[in-house]
């Protein structure tokens, strides 16, 4: 999907506002419904990682405490994709975290990659200047 449903300009509950509570009402229900894994957004110039969220909350079932590894997930995890070179929205202090946010970069320019099999996602976010990996995660499936 272009625009995101959970990003950090929620509320400081994590609801989505405007136009993401309409794209949240209309998408939603079908991710759960059809056992959708991971949701791959953009439209913002960052970064952000959330742990599976349905109706606005964390679903922490299959999760490891680290955040890195999502077994069976029970809802969609979000990926808001968008730091591949626009400079507009970049800063260093990003906005308030909600309770499903596992990491936010509003400051760097990266680039994500993505392996997949049967049974298992591999995702980072790498840094395009250094090539540090500034996120990774697993999503398991078994």
């Amino acid at each position: 999907m272009h625009r995101p449903i959970y990003d950090l300009s929620t509320t400081k509950n994590g609801v989505p506002v405007e136009q993401s509570a309409r794209i949240q009402a209309a998408f939603e229900a079908l991710f759960i419904k059809y056992k959708v894994d991971v949701v791959l957004t953009a439209h913002e110039h960052c970064y952000e990682c959330h742990t599976p969220i349905r109706n606005n909350s964390p679903v922490l079932d299959g999760v490891s405490s680290d955040r890195k590894t999502y077994s069976n997930p029970q809802a969609p995890v979000y990926i808001l994709s968008g730091a591949g070179g626009g400079i507009e929205g970049h800063e260093n202090n990003p906005h308030t975290s909600a309770k499903w946010n596992v990491m936010a970069n509003y400051a760097d320019f990266g680039v994500t990659t993505l392996e997949e099999n049967r049974t298992v996602l591999s995702w980072k976010f790498i840094n395009s200047v250094n090539q540090a990996v500034l996120d990774s995660f697993v999503v398991r499936k078994v």
